[in-house]
């Protein structure tokens, strides 16, 4: 599923990189992929798929949603950790699976850790998104800062 989303992610990637404006701290991107094909890998689905539902998880009726949020703004940021863009897809869209820790905390939002375990994504509430948001302009400056004062 990190697959199809990691064309979206390498298409800024490939960009000639350019100055921030104010339009990329607010900038996203909604894509739908098509549920059959993420969940039954072109397979019609078998009586006990899970994407059908069950006593444990009900049927999703609707497909795989990803939203990229600002994503000018994190390839900068990716850029001041010394992330490699490669490297970073890679690892969170290899053919291997995400590990989920074992215990979602107290929070209730999982974990997940890339294939190399180098990242680590978290689940968030409506709350925390909007938070996370609203500071986002403010995160990039301070890390901007700091980043200028080891060189």
């Amino acid at each position: 599923m990190l697959e199809e989303a990691d064309g979206k992610v390498s298409r800024v990637s490939a960009k000639v990189d350019r100055e921030l404006t104010d339009e990329d701290f607010k900038f996203c991107q909604k894509f739908t992929f098509d549920k059959y094909i993420i969940t039954t890998v072109g397979r019609p689905p078998k009586a006990n798929d899970s994407s059908q539902g069950n006593e444990l998880s009900p049927a999703s009726k609707h497909d795989f949603k990803f939203k990229d949020y600002a994503p000018w703004v994190f390839r900068h940021l990716r850029a001041l950790f010394h992330l490699d863009p490669a490297d970073y897809l890679i690892s969170l869209t290899s053919h291997i699976l995400l590990s989920e820790l074992s215990s979602p905390g107290k929070s209730r939002s999982f974990f997940y850790f890339s294939r190399d375990y180098r990242f680590v994504i978290k689940t968030l509430h409506h709350a925390e998104h909007k938070y996370l948001r609203k500071i986002l302009r403010q995160y990039y400056e301070v890390t901007l800062m700091f980043s200028r004062w080891q060189c």
